[in-house]
């Protein structure tokens, strides 16, 4: 857990403190993502998709597996938040210990994606034409914003804790809904960073000056901010909750708390006694963990 006499700096001294790293790991991630981009892009020039979402949108799952190292290196200079972050070794252990689960994230969050542009799209001209649609144009919107709220969370237990799949989309799902106040907090700050980078690159006199700030700030500057937005908020969430101990560095599954009662999905509790069900799960605290690994599993 959080040591209370080793708080963490503030949002923007600690983001600033660790700039050289987080500069860094947009530099590692720069090269797939131009590759992603340089061959969606071009495929779609030659074939005449290069103003379709759907298409353009592939960029996604493509460059998806490499995201893990940014949030890893995001979730490390949070965490240990009193020494200075490897950039390159917290890139290099996030995406080899993580790139096959972020490859399945990326495919999901495209289809999510895609599906939620344009059924948004779909609903708003028809609701422009009878204020009847506006209804499933709100459902839509409730339902693509518990997505992306996913989307925060999810990246961050995957490169904390060690969880069968399902179980990761369970408490991501969770957290959408648990931590709503805090997603919405986030989605506010990443538009302002967002917009920000945006702001100055317009307000620049000169246009290809503009353009070279707009590139750098969206290569160079966006990958980990976005990242970070989510990580300073969410993850010591995770940490007061679950007993994080040493054993998270080699990414082995966190030891709940003494105190808490593991039970079922129906909330019955479980009986850690009993050896026939030892290698279950149970549902702690919003996490499905196995009984052999509670504190106060025998």
């Amino acid at each position: 857990m959080i040591d209370n006499s080793k708080k963490r700096d503030g949002f923007f001294k600690l983001y600033f403190v660790n700039f050289k790293t987080m500069f860094l790991g947009n530099l590692f991630f720069l090269l797939p993502l131009i590759l992603a981009g340089g061959l969606v892009y071009g495929t779609a020039l030659l074939t005449k998709q290069s103003e379709n979402m759907w298409f353009l949108g592939l960029v996604i799952p493509l460059v998806y597996p490499f995201f893990a190292g940014i949030t890893q290196i995001t979730k490390d200079v949070v965490k240990i938040h009193t020494k200075p972050v490897s950039a390159w070794q917290s890139f290099k252990k996030g995406v080899k210990n993580n790139a096959k689960y972020f490859g399945l994230y990326g495919v999901l969050i495209y289809i999510a994606f895609i599906i939620s542009y344009y059924s948004l799209i779909f609903y708003y001209k028809l609701a422009l034409m009878d204020k009847i649609f506006y209804a499933p144009l709100f459902v839509a919107v409730l339902i693509a914003l518990f997505l992306l709220f996913m989307t925060f969370s999810l990246p961050i237990l995957t490169v904390t804790m060690k969880l069968e799949l399902r179980y990761y989309f369970k408490n991501a799902a969770l957290m959408a809904i648990g931590e709503l106040p805090m997603n919405f907090y986030i989605l506010v700050t990443t538009c302002v960073l967002i917009s920000a980078c945006l702001t100055v690159s317009m307000l620049t006199p000169y246009p290809v000056l503009g353009i070279s700030i707009m590139i750098f700030s969206f290569f160079l500057i966006l990958p980990t901010g976005i990242s970070y937005c989510s990580v300073y908020r969410l993850y010591p969430k995770i940490e007061d909750v679950f007993d994080l101990t040493e054993k998270e560095k080699n990414k082995e599954f966190p030891l709940t708390p003494t105190t808490v009662v593991p039970t079922d999905d129906d909330g019955n509790p479980i009986d850690l006694n009993n050896n026939t069900t030892s290698n279950g799960y149970v549902f702690v605290n919003g996490m499905m963990i196995k009984k052999s690994q509670t504190k106060n599993n025998p």
